[in-house]
């Protein structure tokens, strides 16, 4: 069995050799149920930094989880992302296959439907701001909502996570994309800082609409 790197897919070679000479060589689709194929599917995924965004995301989410509940016991992420990736690659020859698994069933069948449901609960992927899904950022020191300032208006307190307990930093973005503000501490904003920032983003984009009271915006 050998992972084919062009393809992406694992094989079974065989050939007839002659000391080091190769008389003969075949190859053919690897067995699906071979639990070897899975490994060196595994091995091949890891190799090349991991499944991408979407998986990495529910790492970076039961990680925020592991910190919070320690009682739940739930494994670093380096092992997490291994026992991820081995149970998605079961049954598969290939790395489109591995990747068209949904890693959320693959994470509820590993950390347990209890855990599940509190990481769900607590640490969701993302929040509505104005109808609009809005994901979370979870892969730095805290977690990151990152928005268009008007997104914010009429609120007048920053969303938090864990039932209170892990407040959100916000990222107040400009139509530019680019923060205003970063800040946890939105009621802040509006009272000390926001008139000074209003005005600037008046003058910089005049067709947007910038209200005097944002919490009527």
């Amino acid at each position: 069995l050998a992972f084919h790197e062009a393809t992406g897919r694992v094989e079974l070679r065989s050939a007839l050799c002659y000391h080091d000479l190769i008389l003969d060589e075949t190859r053919a689709p690897a067995d699906p149920t071979n639990p070897d194929v899975a490994v060196l599917l595994t091995e091949a995924i890891l190799a090349r930094g991991g499944l991408g965004e979407r998986w990495d995301a529910w790492v970076q989410r039961v990680a925020w989880l592991r910190r919070l509940r320690p009682d739940l016991k739930l494994p670093n992420d380096e092992d997490l992302r291994r026992e991820l990736i081995g149970r998605a690659a079961q049954g598969c020859v290939s790395l489109k296959e591995v990747e068209a698994v949904d890693p959320s069933l693959v994470l509820k069948a590993l950390i347990g439907s209890e855990a599940f449901r509190l990481l769900e609960a607590w640490l969701p992927e993302a929040v509505v701001l104005r109808g609009r899904r809005v994901r979370i950022d979870y892969g730095g020191d805290a977690p990151v909502l990152a928005s268009r300032l008007q997104d914010f208006f009429g609120l007048t307190e920053a969303p938090r996570l864990a039932e209170g307990r892990l407040p959100l930093v916000l990222h107040l973005l400009a139509p530019n994309q680019r923060a205003v503000q970063i800040t946890t501490d939105l009621a802040g904003f509006w009272q000390r800082t926001y008139r000074e920032v209003r005005s600037q983003l008046c003058r910089r984009y005049p067709k947007h609409a910038w209200p005097e009271d944002p919490l009527r915006g």
